[in-house]
């Protein structure tokens, strides 16, 4: 299957998602609980019938192995293409009725972050879609985006996830924090990267080492098709494993000359940034 092929199962598949998961809140069900998913996370019903919907449909489309954040690994072990999927990202935010939510699925055809082939993300609150690919820019609602201009510190807003993270993360952050305009953070991670591909935010830094491949790989794509810039936070280039056990960090800028800067930031010895 090539990769607008690929596109129209997604947002089809994704639309549903969106159409399930408010059916579940119009019930009073947001908080129900079915278990423990793959990534060691509570299982909300939400998450596990939105998973349901998008594994449906990856099924129906055939010839695709599966890791998703919930059932882990699946589909057909002997394909190619691979689909990393986060059925409902910022499923705390839905459990406890903050709007800001999304599905998030990539298409891959290799084992590294260059091997993506299609990022799609949806907000499953505006219905809004973000859609990522490889060597052909990104979209939001069909109409290309790209990241910000802003260059300096001082004027950017910066997300910053500091969620679980440990004394020592918190503590390398705290001069990004002081030296930024605004630094934000909306509690889904794949979404809030599509605001970095949007230009509405200009940065996007998470060195929590916490973060994992699905709630990250479709909207990577996405930004940096937007011209977003990635490393870790020693400004190393990211290769992390798709695998449900593999955590770590990242940084995500805009443009290179504010990415520098934040890297400088962070990197300094406490103290003498």
């Amino acid at each position: 299957m090539k990769g607008p092929e690929w596109e129209k199962v997604l947002l089809d598949a994704t639309g549903k998602v969106r159409q399930r998961v408010a059916s579940i809140a119009s019930e009073g069900r947001r908080r129900e609980r079915v278990g423990v998913g793959a990534s060691g996370d509570k299982t909300l019903l939400a998450d596990k019938e939105a998973e349901d919907e998008i594994l449906s449909a990856l099924d129906r489309a055939g010839g695709v192995k599966v890791l998703s954040e919930e059932a882990g690994s699946s589909g057909d072990s002997r394909a190619r293409t691979l689909a990393v999927v986060d059925p409902l990202d910022g499923s705390s935010n839905y459990e406890i009725g903050i709007p800001f939510y999304c599905s998030s699925v990539a298409i891959v055809e290799g084992e590294s972050l260059d091997s993506m082939l299609l990022g799609v993300v949806r907000d499953l609150v505006s219905g809004d879609v973000f859609v990522g690919r490889r060597g052909n820019g990104s979209t939001k609602n069909g109409k290309p985006i790209r990241t910000s201009r802003t260059s300096k510190l001082a004027s950017s807003v910066v997300g910053i996830d500091i969620s679980r993270g440990s004394a020592d993360s918190v503590k390398r952050l705290a001069p990004l924090v002081s030296r930024v305009k605004r630094q934000v953070h909306f509690g889904a991670n794949a979404l809030e990267l599509c605001y970095l591909a949007d230009g509405r935010i200009d940065s996007f830094v998470d060195i929590r080492g916490r973060i994992r491949i699905t709630d990250f790989a479709a909207a990577y794509l996405i930004a940096k098709e937007a011209g977003a810039v990635f490393t870790d936070a020693d400004g190393e280039a990211l290769s992390p494993a798709f695998d449900l056990k593999d955590r770590f960090g990242f940084v995500g800028s805009a443009n290179e000359a504010l990415h520098k800067e934040i890297l400088q930031v962070i990197r300094a010895p406490l103290g003498k940034e």
